[in-house]
């Protein structure tokens, strides 16, 4: 496929472009979903696909074709190349970044993986499935989901750049339930990825199970300002909702509170962020990004402190801020593997410190890095009193601000948890307001 990329940078600098990019991805998925204690459906996926972006001056288009032939991509190298002549320029273009060395990531590509068979896959689903239903006769699965992916990709530039890699990622979830008596407990969530050939469906099937089970019983609370402790579930949600905010196309975009704040204390002193797209293992690491920038370790916040943004090069050179190999386009910036730094509390130490609270590890609603809203329904609950947890909650609602959030964190679990490109410990945050119903 490499030399479809050679052919489409040629073609683009004969045709007069001043600067272009080509990349190719490839892809097979196997994919099998549960429902209502039951394989639904098993289907296999393949993908094959070049993309092209032209640039005259400060114009910039971009054609993709997913039948990756010399004919189609010299077609697609015309395309883009009248659709950039027609095209507005964009001013805050400044080039492509020039090429530089790329790091070295263990763990990104597994044979075994690569060499799965469909029908290894409905039994790792059934597997997972078997487990939660043999855990307890009260529980049921909802749905649930096994999914491997083989994928390659390549990337080369005007600039010199040229890179290939490849990848695994095999990932599942069961969402169960369970009742007794009448009652309907509220739907667990149990979720698990890795790079390679190590997910326990078994226990993945098992850990949602004894999740539903453990939310039978549930009582109502009054309403009360409190602790919040977010199970690794919910800091997931959390913490992959903050890393909008440190997004510099969000920031120079102006719909980021962060704007104009780095060096500023922003949260709990104990806290420190990070982007780590090299990362051994990490479901979101690899050697380039989309420009062919190097991946690479930034730390976000430090001790509090916000540190950097996360930005390509187009990005980074209109707000004035170093590019952190993060760009998922030319034009646009995402973030990698979340990973937060652990503390130094078990689970019962930062249940100690609760003198009312609730412990939540499902959370449904609204979480805003714009203004920080916080608002939805706490789901998998439990009341928490004077550090211990007293009983399962019926579903109540959460009220908070993000950024406040941030500042009264009070404590941060010693154990870190993969929750696909998150990785956090439990956390627990103060004056959180809690609507019982």
């Amino acid at each position: 496929m490499m030399e479809l990329l050679e052919l489409a940078i040629r073609k683009a600098k004969d045709l007069g472009a001043s600067e272009a990019v080509a990349s190719y991805g490839l892809s097979r998925r196997l994919r099998v979903e549960l429902e209502n204690n039951d394989v639904k459906r098993a289907n296999q996926t393949v993908s094959r696909s070049v993309r092209v972006t032209v640039i005259i001056g400060k114009r910039l288009a971009t054609a993709v074709t997913t039948v990756p032939t010399r004919e189609e991509v010299e077609a697609i190298v015309d395309k883009a190349f009248k659709i950039a002549v027609a095209s507005r320029p964009n001013e805050h273009w400044s080039g492509l970044p020039e090429p530089k060395p790329l790091p070295s990531v263990r763990g990104l590509y597994d044979e075994r993986l690569a060499g799965l068979q469909a029908g290894e896959v409905v039994e790792m689903a059934i597997c997972a499935l078997d487990s939660a239903l043999s855990f307890d006769k009260r529980v049921s699965v909802s749905d649930g989901l096994v999914e491997v992916t083989v994928s390659e990709h390549g990337l080369a530039t005007t600039t010199g750049f040229r890179g290939e890699e490849r990848g695994t990622l095999i990932w599942g979830y069961i969402s169960a339930v369970a009742k007794e008596a009448g009652e309907i407990g509220s739907f667990s969530f149990a979720i698990d990825a890795s790079r390679s050939l190590d997910v326990d469906f078994a226990a993945l099937g098992r850990r949602a199970a004894k999740l539903a089970v453990e939310s039978l019983g549930a009582k109502p609370v009054e309403s009360f300002e409190g602790t919040l402790i977010m199970d690794p579930d919910v800091a997931w949600d959390f913490f992959s909702t903050f890393s909008a905010a440190y997004n510099a196309s969000n920031v120079w975009k102006g719909s980021s509170p962060l704007a104009g704040r780095l060096g500023e204390q922003i949260a709990f002193e104990g806290l420190t962020v990070k982007d780590v797209g090299v990362l051994e293992g990490g479901t979101r690491s690899s050697l380039f990004d989309a420009e062919g920038s190097p991946r690479r370790e930034t730390v976000i916040i430090e001790h509090g402190v916000l540190k950097r943004y996360i930005s390509n090069t187009y990005v980074g050179n209109a707000l004035g801020v170093e590019p952190t190999g993060n760009a998922a386009t030319l034009l646009d910036v995402a973030p990698t593997n979340t990973v937060i730094e652990p503390g130094d509390m078990s689970f019962e130490e930062l249940l100690e410190g609760v003198k009312r609270g609730i412990y939540i590890r499902r959370f449904s609603g609204d979480m805003r890095f714009q203004d920080g809203v916080v608002s939805g329904v706490a789901k998998q609950a439990f009341y928490v009193e004077n550090g211990e947890i007293v009983h399962p909650v019926k579903e109540c609602m959460v009220s908070a601000n993000l950024y406040e959030m941030l500042k009264n964190i009070s404590g941060l679990g010693k154990e870190v948890e993969k929750r696909l490109d998150v990785y956090t410990p439990a956390v627990r945050v103060e004056r959180v307001k809690i609507v019982g119903k």
